[in-house]
């Protein structure tokens, strides 16, 4: 039987009416969880990098610097807030801030607060200012990747000297030569608040305010009088980093041969690592020690150009000159299983050859190695008081050409960084690189396989379409 017409008109509108308030109780519960999730996200620094290079987190470098502040740091950015890099600088100190509570900051509009700028004497856009201690670091380009160093520098006591060996051909730390110069290695060891300066071994020997002793590239033989100055250095705890080309500075070679590291004369070829459409002599280094403090840190393999074979000849115990004893030896860098070291003579001038096993050593093959020593009397020293000794078989890597190249900045700094016992700032520098001129690399091994697995692919969908069109027209119509 029908409902009488008033109640069924009855039930229509009660209905409605529930159905209006479970579509308000909905709404307000909707917005109560917005509201609450962006109280949390804002008090409590709750995002999400997308990104598949982390391009807009702190990198593991940042995170380093700023986990380490132990006194408070003032940052002021005098920017014109219509200006489309404020928002960069104001986010990444947004992160900064919540990180740590030793950074405060303030965004000043230059053109609202021009009393204040003159008081800090600023006088352009974009200048930003940092304090810490008393100390005062300015800089008139609103980057993040120059704020941190800045923040480093007048968050430390004080500069460590680096020393840097001459007169013996070394590649050029002052050059900006795109291709020969060193000018952005050298440019990030003064943000990491290293002193740089030439030493000659010649004319007195190595400071005793060196924390690290550099020689980048030499050519020509040291001097007996300058090796004996080296051997003093070492014998007294120092740190030495040394980066030899091939066929360069024979008398080093076979002075470091008595702290048991040989540099060869073999040159590492690998075609199967080498960058696509590039030459057997610049490759990809794919095998690296994963607990070593220099290299666990990498944001990617180091990419080396004309680099010479190493070989380790001491096992710990064996001695070395002035009473010194090996304690330990790592191979850092190798090349892949099917590189070799060449000893053509002809293999850098043509970059042609063929593995020839009467001659030439199979792969892997170190290009990266450290040793550490101590006095025999006392083998139980501390590692930043042994004489630590890092040797790679190439300077180009840390050259202007291929300093942004994958792991590379990582590795050159890290080294200087591990043996000055800077060790809280051996970190990924992957922010620190300009994403704008970054490239993505591939060697010829994974262009060849990119290249097959296209076509196969291609060929096997359209085989698969036509196989269906055929049972579908033969079997079913």
């Amino acid at each position: 039987m029908d409902r009488p017409p008033v109640e069924q008109e009855t039930a229509t509108r009660a209905s409605l009416i529930r159905n209006y308030l479970l579509l308000v109780y909905t709404a307000v519960a909707f917005a109560a969880v917005l509201i609450l999730a962006n109280a949390i996200i804002t008090n409590h620094n709750v995002r999400w990098d997308l990104t598949p290079d982390k391009r807009h987190s702190l990198s593991e470098f940042d995170k380093r610097v700023l986990g380490g502040l132990t006194h408070p740091v003032k940052v002021m950015a005098f920017v014109r807030t219509e200006d489309p890099a404020y928002l960069r600088l104001a986010e990444r100190l947004f992160q900064a801030a919540a990180f740590t509570p030793m950074v405060q900051y303030e965004i000043i509009d230059v053109n609202k607060a021009p009393g204040l700028a003159r008081q800090y004497g600023v006088s352009s856009y974009g200048e930003v200012v940092v304090e810490s201690q008393g100390r005062r670091r300015d800089f008139d380009n609103a980057r993040w990747d120059i704020l941190i160093p800045a923040i480093l520098q007048v968050s430390s006591q004080q500069s460590k000297h680096v020393y840097l060996t001459i007169g013996h051909g070394e590649r050029d730390l002052f050059s900006a030569d795109r291709n020969s110069g060193f000018s952005q290695f050298r440019a990030i060891l003064e943000q990491n608040n290293y002193q740089i300066d030439n030493v000659s071994l010649f004319a007195g020997g190595v400071p005793d305010d060196a924390r690290v002793l550099i020689s980048v590239g030499p050519q020509k033989d040291f001097l007996p009088e300058e090796l004996v100055e080296l051997g003093k250095y070492l014998n007294r705890g120092g740190h030495f980093l040394v980066m030899l080309d091939p066929f360069g500075s024979p008398s080093l070679v076979k002075f470091l041969q008595q702290y048991h590291i040989d540099f060869t004369d073999k040159v590492i070829v690998d075609p199967a690592y080498r960058l696509t459409s590039g030459e057997i002599l610049t490759t990809r280094i794919p095998l690296r020690d994963e607990h070593n403090q220099i290299t666990r840190s990498m944001s990617g393999d180091a990419v080396m150009s004309v680099a010479r074979g190493i070989r380790l000849t001491g096992q710990p115990g064996a001695s070395a000159p002035d009473g010194l004893t090996l304690i330990s030896s790592v191979e850092l860098l190798r090349s892949s299983h099917e590189s070799w070291a060449s000893g053509d003579p002809k293999t850098v001038t043509t970059g042609i050859t063929e593995y020839d096993a009467a001659r030439d050593i199979k792969g892997p093959v170190a290009v990266g190695v450290e040793v550490d020593l101590a006095p025999a009397s006392n083998v139980h020293i501390p590692l930043d008081r042994m004489t630590r000794i890092v040797g790679f078989g190439s300077s180009a890597f840390a050259s202007n050409q291929f300093l942004e190249m994958m792991g590379n900045n990582d590795l050159a700094v890290s080294a200087v960084n591990a043996l000055a016992g800077d060790d809280i700032l051996i970190a990924s520098r992957e922010q620190l690189v300009q994403r704008e001129t970054a490239a993505f690399f591939v060697t010829e091994q994974q262009s060849a396989r990119l290249r097959n697995l296209g076509a196969g692919l291609e060929t096997l969908i359209l085989f698969t379409i036509a196989t269906i069109v055929f049972v579908r027209r033969r079997f079913f119509v």
